[in-house]
């Protein structure tokens, strides 16, 4: 059982502009955030620490170890699925547990935000029979990058084993060109369809990727293959290289920074922060501000995140979001207090986090398509997402998912110590719990209509309080616009 955090009659909170802050920039604010930035001095300093994930100390970092399929080589991931013994979907759906878990329980919430972005930005679904023995790698890969710059992000993906797999680079050659993975890399992953490449722009950035190597369906090793490298002179959107050398990886080198610091990429990355960051509909001037930030950092994460961050549009961006599925599941977790741990069987509560966003529309990395979920808030909007939202936060609050796998906190460490309290007293402390402010007069009502009892009422002893009551009164606050907005 978790022990009370904050005080025992008034939960601890943070100012509008704080919970705004570290809302945006964490997959939700529980007690122990709450605590955390207190510690430090508030959201600005707690935002400057979170920039350097090092510093941070984070118990984390192990819990990839529930799922030993996720420690496997690809050789050994290969022989495991080859022999039956495994699915390439199990080896996914072991990536997307333990992807819920990690943004439940990492204390480096800024920079899992951020490989939340990347990974839906340079994406690979996990579980796909022609990259799950390195998807886990990728995913680490990725999240080390995290706050870094595009420039070495955009190098480390494309060149990855995950990448040339889904996308078909072990079948690029200088005996057979294969443009799919040299063309998304300009329509996706950089430049855009407006930026007006040609198709013989595509031709000469796939030939550019020849010479990197997978196995696939054979080991699934990885190397690079200077006798399947194109030579030759090449040029794309202004960049141009003799590529002259078997060796083409420098010349590679060159082009993927080229395309990283090309300005079309440059508004297509920033645009895309704005919108998972600030808003559906950024206003021109944000996407400039932080444009001419990634341009002049050349393409500095630090520096771009913290123009966008200073950007009026930002402050006054409060609760104007609605959190994506994914995001919507683990902030509930989060902000109830409940914490995985180890587990014993197949069905325990990190599969049931996985089952739950998929019930609402977002199976963590399972987007069929090369170009990665929506960041955009209006693609979650639906009649079905919310009501099936409303379920899973009683669902939650009740404890009806598996128990095999969460620690949930004693109902009496989560109301107030000195009782008689009234039942708007109770519905005041636990809407200061779960959002961060008072309830307010629709709330309350809500709340006695569903219990069918006065808001003054009195509730004698923390015993009175059922568990029942105590489901209705949490998941109903989770219903409300901010239990469910950014």
């Amino acid at each position: 059982m978790a022990t009370r955090i904050s005080a025992s009659v008034r939960p601890y909170t943070l100012t509008e502009r704080d919970r705004h802050l570290v809302t945006r920039f964490s997959f939700g604010v529980d007690e122990q955030l709450t605590a955390a930035v207190r510690a430090v001095g508030g959201a600005e300093r707690w935002f400057a620490t979170q920039l350097t994930p090092t510093s941070v100390a984070d118990p984390s970092a192990t819990v990839h170890t529930w799922w030993p399929r996720l420690g496997h080589t690809p050789a050994r991931a290969w022989a495991e699925v080859k022999s039956g013994r495994s699915g390439a979907w199990q080896y996914g759906f072991d990536l997307a547990q333990y992807s819920m878990v990690q943004k439940i329980l990492t204390r480096r919430q800024l920079q899992e935000v951020l490989h939340d972005v990347w990974s839906n930005l340079l994406y690979v679904p996990v579980g796909h029979d022609r990259s799950f023995p390195w998807r886990f790698h990728y995913d680490q890969t990725l999240r080390g990058l995290a706050l870094t710059s595009y420039r070495q992000l955009l190098r480390a993906a494309v060149v990855h084993p995950a990448m040339s797999g889904w996308l078909n680079n072990d079948l690029n050659t200088k005996r057979g060109i294969n443009e799919n993975l040299g063309r998304e890399l300009l329509e996706l992953y950089t430049v855009g369809r407006a930026s007006g490449y040609t198709e013989d722009d595509v031709k000469d950035s796939a030939r550019l990727l020849t010479g990197h190597k997978v196995k696939v369906f054979d080991t699934f090793a990885a190397s690079y293959a200077p006798e399947d490298h194109w030579t030759g002179r090449v040029r794309v959107l202004g960049f141009t290289h003799a590529n002259a050398a078997a060796d083409g990886r420098p010349a590679l080198a060159a082009y993927l920074d080229h395309l990283a610091l090309h300005p079309a990429t440059a508004e297509r990355v920033a645009r895309r922060l704005c919108v998972r960051l600030v808003g559906d509909d950024p206003s021109p001037s944000l996407v400039r501000s932080v444009t001419a930030a990634y341009r002049s950092s050349r393409s500095d994460v630090r520096a771009t995140l913290k123009a966008l961050r200073t950007h009026p549009e930002f402050l006054a961006a409060r609760r104007r979001t609605l959190r994506a599925p994914v995001e919507d599941v683990v902030a509930s977790v989060r902000a109830l207090g409940i914490r995985p741990v180890r587990f014993r069987g197949t069905d325990a509560f990190p599969a049931n986090l996985v089952w739950a966003a998929g019930r609402l529309g977002q199976e963590p990395y399972g987007w069929p398509r090369p170009d990665g979920y929506p960041e955009g808030s209006t693609t979650w909007a639906s009649p079905s997402r919310m009501l099936g939202a409303w379920n899973q936060h009683y669902s939650l609050a009740g404890r009806w998912n598996s128990a095999d796998g969460q620690a949930f906190p004693a109902p009496a460490s989560v109301l107030p110590t000195a009782f008689p309290r009234t039942l708007a007293e109770i519905v005041d402390h636990q809407s200061l719990l779960l959002v961060g402010r008072p309830a307010d007069a629709t709330t309350q009502a809500a709340v006695a209509t569903m219990l069918n009892r006065a808001s003054g009422s009195v509730y004698k002893t923390v015993a009175d309080v059922s568990g029942w009551h105590l489901t209705l009164i949490r998941g109903t606050v989770l219903n409300t616009p901010e239990g469910m907005l950014r």
